[in-house]
């Protein structure tokens, strides 16, 4: 009689488990609204190219606006740590040396984070890209007038800052609202 109702009681918390997981309960657990991700574990890479071994370490979190974007982005999170490696690894000393140069990284890698969860989910990341260009070049064009009205010289090209301006990446609207560096060490 006792493993009868051993057994039963089994029975009875496998089924409460399945149906738990059936019903989102197995799910991740995030609130409504803003949510932080972190990506654990921090991510270490070697960048620079050939030569002397040179590391950057990275602890990153991600800002989602709605539950349900918390929820798509930790589901990709295999997907955003691959496009991380990437893009940190890609980097030159010249480009992580100054503080410009890593916000201009931030936003960069904000930027490919979306385009990829988008690209996944079967959207498609350059038809925004073409209606933020499209306005974005009506106000820069604006705004040149403007500043060539009161400076009294037009911009010369070798004004143009040796980092890229984060105005140079399209920002891609998506599930990631915005990306922090928690903690960021260059090893060089």
């Amino acid at each position: 009689m006792k493993r009868v109702v051993k057994y039963a009681i089994a029975v009875v918390a496998t089924v409460s488990a399945l149906q738990a997981v059936a019903s989102g309960g197995g799910g991740p657990k995030v609130a409504e609204g803003v949510n932080y991700i972190p990506l654990e574990p921090a991510l270490i890479v070697n960048y620079g190219g050939p030569g002397k071994a040179r590391f950057i370490k990275a602890e990153l979190s991600i800002r989602t606006e709605t539950g349900e974007d918390a929820i798509e982005v930790t589901h990709h999170l295999p997907l955003i740590r691959d496009r991380l490696v990437s893009i940190l690894s890609a980097q030159t000393e010249d480009a992580i040396s100054t503080a410009e140069g890593k916000e201009y990284l931030r936003a960069y890698a904000l930027a490919e984070i979306n385009r990829a969860l988008l690209k996944v989910e079967g959207h498609d990341p350059d038809e925004h890209d073409k209606k933020h260009s499209a306005s974005k070049k009506k106000k820069d064009a604006k705004a040149s007038k403007h500043d060539e009205k009161e400076s009294g010289h037009k911009a010369d090209e070798e004004d143009a800052p040796a980092v890229p301006s984060i105005d140079d990446k399209k920002p891609v609207k998506g599930p990631a609202s915005d990306l922090f560096f928690n903690n960021f060490v260059v090893q060089k």
